[in-house]
């Protein structure tokens, strides 16, 4: 995986930047439209996938359940079970989804991040990202500037690492995040 730290030469640069997704319409009508990437580009994010996950694990356990743990959603349940079978009178239990989160934050945010936190990977998520990916469906042309793009493999992974100085900065005895799900417990400040 050193490799993937080193620039990118600039014939894969213009491969990268050539990942153009064709949306094609399902039969039967009122099915959602598909996006059809490069291939290559795939497969190599699944293996940048597994080494991102195997190496931001331990970072994300136990705030962050989203990525990289087996279980991880029967994990949050039970944790969440537990708090509320001890709960306090004066303590409640939040759950918070982000609405449209993986396209609200920032590509600079996350690109610093993974700079800081799994630097082998910078470089080529910064390919991936310092331009944006078209999407065209018939004679419109969608730019997908901002965030992960849509069925990026390594989009979960980038999400969970750019909101954990968030789920971190939290105060309450119970916090879990579980993608763009946060559950808080802790007391009612009145």
């Amino acid at each position: 995986m050193e490799d993937l730290a080193a620039p990118l030469p600039e014939q894969h640069i213009s491969v990268e930047k050539s990942d153009v997704r064709q949306a094609i319409l399902s039969f039967p009508a009122g099915f959602w439209p598909i996006a059809i990437g490069f291939t290559l580009r795939r497969l190599i994010l699944k293996c940048i996938n597994i080494f991102g996950t195997n190496r931001l694990r331990s970072c994300f356990y136990p705030q962050q359940l989203g990525v990289g743990l087996p279980g991880r959603c029967e994990a949050a349940v039970h944790s969440a079970r537990r708090y509320l079978q001890a709960v306090p009178e004066d303590h409640v239990l939040v759950k918070l989804d982000f609405s449209n989160a993986f396209n609200s934050l920032h590509r600079r945010d996350m690109l610093l991040l993974v700079h800081n936190r799994v630097p082998e990977l910078y470089a080529y998520c910064l390919s991936a990202y310092i331009q944006p990916s078209f999407l065209f469906f018939g004679p419109y042309t969608v730019l997908s500037q901002e965030w992960a793009q849509q069925g990026d493999s390594i989009g979960q992974l980038l999400f969970c690492n750019t909101i954990r100085p968030m789920l971190l900065s939290l105060q309450a005895p119970l916090t879990l995040g579980f993608l763009n799900d946060v559950t808080l417990g802790g007391t009612v400040k009145r």
